[in-house]
């Protein structure tokens, strides 16, 4: 556990710890563990007094080390990135919200670039894709749509406790997909609670698994489109970077590659569970389905507001995904809007729900052709809406620290590459005589294992450059890499540190750290080989134009 709650916990252990005035041999015990407790607390609350040394013991020793002498600005890169991520994000001198969104980029002028040009392509390029997703989802949540896909998908489910732990999974998984999977499993937990508690005594087991269980697939829904968590979006954005001559990376072709991958973790999670928990068990588990119908009745009709954002998100998705070619489809942006990006067509559909009114404000006339139990435009928060989203619920719902995270990685990505970082590394692993297969593994087993204690974003930013390299001067395909990496980081099943769902469901009380860890290594030990195979053996027959590019350039 890390941050406050991490501190409390060894709060109580000190205090458990405190010596008696009995000098016995145990009592000095107990005093000797509650000082080694204090300066482990001292240590995780000034954890600057560690950082700071170590961070100038590095910059000594890669300064004064010349790692190779036909790019002399690689030691000072491998310097700026051990001190700005090893050791920013492994122990969280910079503390942002959560894993996902936790590495801190810093803009560093090596490899010859200014500061200014590099914020200012930065923020034009790689954070309007974020702001349009934050957008949608925080309208979603705002009028609470995704509650009513997951009570709608449940209670079709029937009294079958498979199909019902498979609807939760579904609908959590799909909704991942659009708003961040962090808010998805938030939003669910109500509901899942709900339904946990209405199980009579002697099910602790089943009940931990299956909030494990759907915080997996929150976790593995975001894998599959490009907005569903910051390190696809990180992909993008660096395959635009490394070749620019490609134009950006379809949205489509991205889809086509990581929702299949991301379909069949959900179904071997879905079916492991079912098979230890239900399948194999001794006792029928009931379901009440009254506990669904009695959430049905309170969301009541479907509302105005939920209307428009279903349509505005529907045709958000279809036009994102087809603005690029799709075989023998050109795209509509060749026909019209050839210079019109993902990001401007994001912002095209999610700035005008700033302007459209929420159904109280709308026309009586309208109202009433609507329907006015529709119109009542009930959303949390001390004012009454305006409009579909009005930036005084925005500006406190939304992330912005991630706006700074999303681009310190992009300039840690292009700095890796132009110090030269990238290409000495990438010299070494060529160096392997390992096959495409086992070093795709490998790269993915590291990865994997990386990105427990690692934030995602940080564990692409300076991995995926890097290995995309190295497979350059292999002589193999560095997009399939590149993509093997943005899949690979989002393998974070082990740990409650690992990613947001994680550590939601860890919140609950009901999910030890040893079951989620005993459960999320298999988890990963699968995902490690089908990811691995999936990628050395799918995927290239998938990326059509984009196999076989040249190695990554410096933007």
């Amino acid at each position: 556990v890390e941050g406050p709650q991490r501190e409390v916990d060894l709060e109580k252990v000190a205090s458990a710890g405190t010596p008696s005035a009995d000098k016995d041999e145990g009592v000095y015990k107990g005093g000797e563990a509650s000082a080694c407790v204090s300066w482990m607390s001292f240590l995780a609350s000034n954890r600057e007094v560690v950082v700071l040394p170590l961070s100038l013991i590095i910059l000594v020793i890669f300064t004064s080390v010349e790692l190779d002498s036909t790019r002399p600005l690689a030691s000072e890169g491998a310097a700026d990135r051990l001190v700005d991520h090893r050791i920013v994000v492994v122990h969280r001198s910079v503390a942002l919200d959560d894993h996902e969104s936790s590495a801190d980029g810093s803009v560093s002028d090596v490899g010859g670039r200014e500061c200014q040009d590099v914020v200012g392509e930065v923020l034009q390029k790689h954070d309007l894709p974020l702001v349009a997703g934050f957008f949608i989802g925080l309208a979603v949540e705002r009028w609470d749509l995704h509650t009513r896909v997951v009570c709608t998908i449940v209670r079709r489910a029937g009294s079958k406790i498979e199909l019902v732990i498979g609807g939760f999974m579904f609908s959590v998984w799909l909704l991942s997909m659009w708003i961040s999977n962090t808010a998805t499993i938030l939003c669910m937990l109500p509901m899942a609670q709900a339904f946990l508690d209405s199980l009579p005594p002697g099910h602790e087991r089943f009940q931990s698994c299956f909030l494990l269980a759907v915080g997996y697939a929150a976790t593995i829904g975001g894998i599959a489109t490009p907005v569903g968590t910051p390190t696809n979006g990180i992909f993008m954005s660096q395959f635009s970077d490394f070749w620019p001559e490609q134009g950006s990376f379809s949205f489509a072709t991205f889809m086509l590659c990581a929702v299949p991958l991301s379909a069949m973790l959900l179904c071997i999670v879905w079916l492991g569970f079912v098979s230890v928990f239900v399948w194999a068990g001794k006792d029928r588990i009931p379901v009440d389905q009254g506990v669904f119908e009695e959430m049905r009745l309170k969301l009541g009709k479907l509302t105005y507001e939920q209307m428009v954002v279903t349509a505005d998100l529907l045709l958000l998705v279809v036009l994102w995904f087809t603005g690029s070619r799709i075989n023998d489809f050109p795209g509509w942006r060749s026909v019209a809007f050839e210079d019109m990006n993902s990001s401007a067509v994001g912002l095209a559909l999610t700035l005008p729900l700033f302007f459209v009114p929420c159904g109280a404000r709308l026309p009586r006339v309208v109202q009433q052709c609507i329907g006015e139990d529709r119109c009542l435009s009930q959303a949390p928060g001390p004012m009454a809406p305006r409009n579909i989203l009005d930036w005084a619920a925005v500006k406190d719902g939304f992330r912005w620290e991630i706006l700074f995270v999303f681009g310190g990685g992009a300039i840690i990505a292009d700095g890796t590459v132009r110090s030269g970082l990238a290409a000495w590394v990438a010299e070494q692993l060529a160096s392997l005589a390992v096959g495409d297969y086992l070093f795709l593994m490998a790269v993915t087993f590291v990865i994997c294992f990386v990105t427990e204690v690692v934030s995602n974003m940080a564990t692409l930013a300076i991995f995926g450059s890097i290995i995309a390299t190295t497979a350059s001067m292999k002589g193999l395909d560095p997009v399939k890499y590149l993509l093997g990496v943005c899949f690979a980081s989002s393998f974070a099943f082990m740990l409650p540190m690992a990613g947001g769902p994680n550590m939601v469901v860890y919140s609950t009380g009901r999910v030890p750290v040893s079951t989620m860890a005993k459960f999320g290594v298999l988890l990963n030990c699968v995902a490690i080989f089908l990811g691995g195979s999936y990628v050395a053996l799918v995927v290239p027959a998938l990326l059509g134009p984009y196999q076989n590019l040249g190695a990554p350039i410096a933007g």
